[in-house]
């Protein structure tokens, strides 16, 4: 298991951060109003729940009172209605159809504030079973009734684990399926079968180099009871992850399919996919369907995966569906043909197979309409003809695939692979370009470096401009020489030099009426591209001035000094909106160009767009994200006062006192301030009110349970809650009365 050194940059990594970052702000000429409480969603619980059902789904977050709905990027999801609501928890009843596509759904938050950061709900095929605590202990482990079922718990605190008892057959075959991290959740977890005195059976934590998430296969050859533990990787300085700690344990007997070969299908032809893996024989039917937004568990910046900046179909219906033609089946193999001959979009789409037992997730393959080569024909691939595609195999420990290309003096290729962001399980492929002699000219090993799930790409990328005409070789190796028949890659050569992307922050960028607030413009240059960019604005609303500015030739994008994290170049832009501008949606556009080419013609012209970040580290590390259709201004009304305070953590013990200091702007006397979310035996009190100073006396009762919760204080003025942001307190336990003389 791979592991930070440190899970969290240090308080000065992060301004050294920002100081050598010093990015170009546009400032506004107009006063700002006041601010804006971003909305933002930190949990979702449960993390997913079975097609056909209602339930009660709780959202855990932060200036979340204002919501007025939760909204899913599918019509067959629907949230029926609010249950309760605060600043920092939110529930309702959510209804989904028999027909919502399975897999990660993106939802947010609507407010009187804008709306919130995107986060996932999952929608599976199995009853879903709630965690019930207490289940810290094997004697306490909460029985598992039947299967196939998805368990949807999640481990509060670093000490919390869960243990589940589970009744087997000797002969039956069960997969415990883990999943969190690709899935919306932010937890890492370790899970061990063990047997019914406790002794363990099985144990697994990471299933594979790039998705670190559990998986146990088991054949039981003894009938009886067997329990699960659930564990979080806490590591050497007790990593805590906090709420976003929720997780599925999905228990099921379907089909796995392990190896797809090849990795694509091309526009226009028939291709038969060979199919490797567990109970296939099971599958009657294979198809494949488009990928949604929110299953782009793999992109990272710089993305070399095709990657659709559009809005999905709004229900399951509207997807486009490809069924394959079943050629030869067994246990271990299967064999299908697909003719994607309508009106499809390249891109990345999902395998899927249908059985008695449910439906198998097969991964992810691309659609491409580039010629397709195998390593038998892959001396015929002409890069002036076109970009092609090399379909490949690593099957002996320490093969290297070595493919020959024409090289044009001037002409710039670009060369990369797609295995790990396709999902395969252990690749991590090297690229090397070396001259008919066998000099080395150039190569690359990872698309962008980076520590497991967290920031890296490993699969490769190139860009290479010959100086003279000659025969170059191709090498195409695993990093550690390592090879199988799972070992799969896509291979893809073309004429394209360096450039750039852009992204910005952040996704919910929303503006009161008559402020402002940043916008920022994220730069990512491609290896081999240098000089400074120009960027301006598009559509912006009536009103509003469409910004312009430049990156310079030295900012770049590189990894920090401690290896972990990376320097991206960034520009901050104030955007100032009237009054006068109603409050909703105004999608916009941001274009760049080599500052260079900017008065041709046929300038090269990219386009920015925006994403969402699930993870721990939000607006810090480049941990798991989705891309977004669009980048928006939402313009609300402004908020009508500010309620704020300098004291953040505050303890009491049992039966003493403690007091808060407020700083209230603009509320008025007669508004009454609350305290949310308390525990029990918390009682509060105002003392008084001095101009813009209110204090309050918090009163911790015998009866309150030691511990450390969350709070806010929260005003209402009109039909607007103001907040301030999530408030720590500390109840520790009654002080011991020594007796006298001891």
């Amino acid at each position: 298991m791979r592991k930070l050194l440190s899970p969290y940059p240090s308080t000065l990594l992060r301004r050294l951060f920002h100081i050598l970052l010093l990015p170009l702000t546009l400032l506004a000429t107009a006063e700002v109003r006041a601010e804006l409480s971003s909305p933002r969603i930190i949990r979702v619980y449960p993390l997913g729940a079975q097609r056909g059902t209602e339930l009660e789904l709780e959202i855990a977050g932060e200036f979340l009172a204002n919501t007025t709905a939760v909204v899913f990027d599918s019509k067959e999801i629907t949230w029926l209605e609010t249950t309760s609501s605060s600043s920092t928890q939110l529930s309702g009843k959510v209804s989904i159809s028999r027909d919502a596509a399975l897999g990660p759904h993106l939802l947010r938050a609507v407010t009187l504030d804008g709306y919130s950061k995107s986060a996932l709900f999952n929608v599976g095929q199995f009853p879903s079973l709630l965690e019930t605590e207490p289940n810290n202990e094997i004697n306490q482990a909460q029985s598992i009734p039947h299967f196939p079922i998805e368990l949807q718990g999640r481990l509060d605190g670093a000490s919390d684990m869960d243990y589940f008892s589970i009744q087997v057959r000797a002969g039956e075959h069960w997969n415990f399926d883990l999943r969190s991290i690709e899935y919306g959740s932010a937890l890492e977890t370790k899970l061990t079968l063990l047997d019914a005195g406790g002794h363990p059976v099985a144990f697994n934590d990471d299933r594979s180099d790039f998705d670190e998430t559990p998986w146990i296969e088991q054949t039981f050859t003894r009938s009886g009871v067997y329990f699960l533990k659930i564990d979080q990787y806490r590591g050497p300085r007790g990593f805590n992850f906090g709420k976003a700690c929720t997780y599925t344990l999905r228990i099921s007997s379907l089909p796995r399919i392990e190896i797809v070969y090849p990795l694509g299908l091309r526009l226009g032809q028939t291709t038969r996919l060979n199919l490797f893996g567990i109970d296939l024989q099971l599958l009657q039917r294979i198809y494949v369907t488009p990928i949604r937004q929110a299953e782009y568990a793999r992109m990272t910046y710089p993305y070399t995966t095709p990657v659709h900046f559009h809005s999905d179909v709004s229900s399951a219906a509207e997807t486009p569906l490809v069924s394959g033609k079943l050629v030869n089946r067994s246990t271990r193999q299967l064999q299908v043909e697909f003719t994607l001959s309508g009106p499809y979009e390249p891109g990345l789409w999902r395998l899927w197979g249908v059985g008695p037992q449910g439906i198998s997730e097969g991964g992810t393959i691309e659609v491409s309409a580039a010629t397709e080569y195998d390593e038998g024909n892959a001396s015929q691939a002409d890069w002036e003809k076109g970009e092609y595609v090399i379909n490949g195999i690593l099957r002996a420990p320490g093969e290297k695939d070595t493919f020959a290309i024409r090289g044009l003096a001037g002409q710039t290729l670009h060369i990369w692979t797609l295995a790990e962001q396709l999902g395969l399980p252990h690749l991590d492929t090297v690229l090397e370009l070396r001259d008919s002699s066998g000099k080395k000219l150039a190569g690359n090993d990872d698309v962008v470096a980076g520590q497991g799930n967290l920031l890296g790409n490993s699969d490769s990328s190139v860009f290479y401009t010959p100086k003279e005409d000659g025969n170059l070789q191709l090498i195409l190796k695993d990093r550690l020489n390592r090879a199988g028949e799972n070992y799969v890659y896509r291979l893809k050569v073309k004429k394209e030099a360096p450039g750039f992307q852009l992204f910005t922050s952040p996704e919910n960028f929303t503006v009161p009426r008559g402020g402002s607030a940043v916008l920022k413009v994220h730069l990512i240059r491609e290896a081999g591209f240098e000089g400074e960019v120009s960027i301006w604005f598009e559509g912006m609303p009536n009103g509003v001035e469409a910004p312009k500015a430049k990156f310079r030739a030295d900012q770049l994008f590189e990894p920090n000094a401690d290896g972990a994290d990376m320097i991206i170049p960034e520009i901050s832009f104030q955007i100032q909106v009237p009054e006068s501008l109603p409050v909703g949606d105004y999608p916009i556009r941001i274009f760049g160009t080599p500052t260079n080419e900017e008065s041709k013609a046929d300038r090269k012209i990219f386009e920015a767009h925006t994403s969402t970040m699930i993870g721990p580290l939000l607006d810090v590390w480049n941990y798991i994200r989705r891309p977004l259709p669009a980048i928006v201004i939402t313009v609300c009304d402004s908020p009508v006062g500010q309620i704020s305070t300098s004291n953040n953590q505050l303890s009491l013990r049992q039966g003493e006192t403690t007091t808060l200091e407020l700083k209230v702007q603009q509320v008025p006397e007669s508004a009454a301030i609350q305290l949310m979310n308390l525990p029990e035996g918390l009682k509060y009190r105002q003392l008084g009110r001095q101009g813009e100073q209110v204090t309050l006396m918090l009163e911790a009762g015998p009866e309150s349970s030691p511990g450390t919760t969350e709070f806010t204080a929260d005003v209402r003025i009109g039909k607007r809650w103001i907040s301030t942001p999530i408030l720590q307190l500390q109840i520790l336990p009654l002080r011991k009365i020594s007796k006298a003389g001891s």
